[in-house]
């Protein structure tokens, strides 16, 4: 699956399964790489069986963001080029901005449009 992605130039994969939240970095075949997809596991929104708080240790290069908190996502697509990712935390009684980052698209990359699989 994950050579379908890249070869289709995918920008971001989002999974749920795992009861916390992680942002990786652009990566491909478990290695940092600009031309692969942004995973974000979200899988926050409360559950019966509580969150996941055993993370991998150390935490690897590609981990770009994470933590094992309720919360929710915001995904804005500004344009073509650009989306807005942010994460809230919401433990407490008011949501907070815990992370944020711009995902420009591969398409606008022309390195990555040259990639043969």
């Amino acid at each position: 699956m994950e050579g379908l992605l890249y070869k289709a130039r995918v920008d971001i994969v989002f999974a749920g399964h795992v009861h916390a939240y992680e942002r990786f970095n652009r990566v491909y075949n478990q290695e940092s790489d600009d031309c692969g997809p942004v995973h974000i596991t979200i899988g926050d929104g409360g559950n019966r069986e509580g969150l996941a708080s055993k993370y991998k240790e150390p935490r690897p290069t590609i981990s770009a963001f994470r933590e094992a908190s309720f919360g929710h996502g915001e995904f804005d697509v500004v344009n073509a080029s650009y989306a807005l990712w942010s994460w809230h935390r919401n433990d407490d009684d008011e949501s907070v901005q815990s992370d944020l980052v711009w995902i420009k698209s591969l398409v606008s990359n022309p390195a990555c449009n040259k990639l043969v699989i």
